[in-house]
């Protein structure tokens, strides 16, 4: 089951960004699977599962709605419902734009899961990952006259053009307070205070950059 899943993920990711392609898939795996060995909780079988079909339907990636072709392929390998339904779940509630949209009930395998896919978006790779999606998408590096956003609803933050400077506030910087298990709080910090060093260097560079044009005789 777990290869015939790898082969419908590369597939399906094939030619996407690299940000979120199966290398992305592949780190998350491993990071699950590593917090599931220090955690002990949850179905390591799920978690596994889950890791790799996180994205399997994910706006960012592809524009048309999986849900059907998802749904098959599980009832095609998975006989077994309660597993099915299970991965479902987890796959649903995965991202931080659900967050906005509803409560839902923090099961070990989703909670495992979603701080792996979320501590690849801190950090050293959080950063590449962030710059290239915003250069995929056209968005601004930074533009000082636009202050990051609070967003109220899922739509809301999925329409958004924000600057991948402002993404960082608008979500990478809280994702450390939205950590489920201790393991992943504790890979979270080192990965944040990278992520604050470095924006604290981009403003450094952009100011010192504004401030010498500023200052010539032209």
């Amino acid at each position: 089951m777990i290869k015939k899943t790898e082969q419908y993920v590369k597939n399906y990711l094939e030619d996407v960004e690299s940000g979120h392609n199966w290398w992305h898939i592949r780190r998350v795996r491993n990071t699950a699977m590593y917090i599931y060995s220090i955690e002990g909780v949850g179905d390591p079988f799920i978690i596994e599962m889950a890791a790799l079909l996180h994205d399997i339907g994910d706006h960012k990636i592809k524009s048309g709605n999986e849900t059907v072709g998802l749904k098959n392929f599980l009832e095609s390998l998975i006989p077994d419902t309660f597993q099915a339904d299970r991965l479902t779940y987890i796959i649903n509630n995965i991202s931080f734009r659900d967050s906005f949209s509803h409560a839902y009930e923090h099961i070990p395998e989703l909670d495992i899961v979603q701080d792996a896919d979320r501590l690849d978006a801190l950090g050293a790779i959080g950063i590449a990952r962030a710059f290239n999606y915003g250069g995929f998408k056209g968005f601004e590096i930074y533009n000082p006259e636009e202050s990051p956003k609070d967003y109220k609803s899922s739509e809301e933050y999925i329409v958004s053009r924000s600057s991948t400077i402002n993404h960082f506030y608008e979500k990478l910087l809280r994702l450390k307070d939205m950590m489920n298990t201790e393991t992943g709080k504790s890979l979270a910090e080192e990965r944040h205070s990278y992520m604050e060093g470095f924006l604290k260097q981009f403003q450094r560079e952009w100011n010192a950059g504004l401030s010498t044009f500023a200052d010539m005789d032209l």
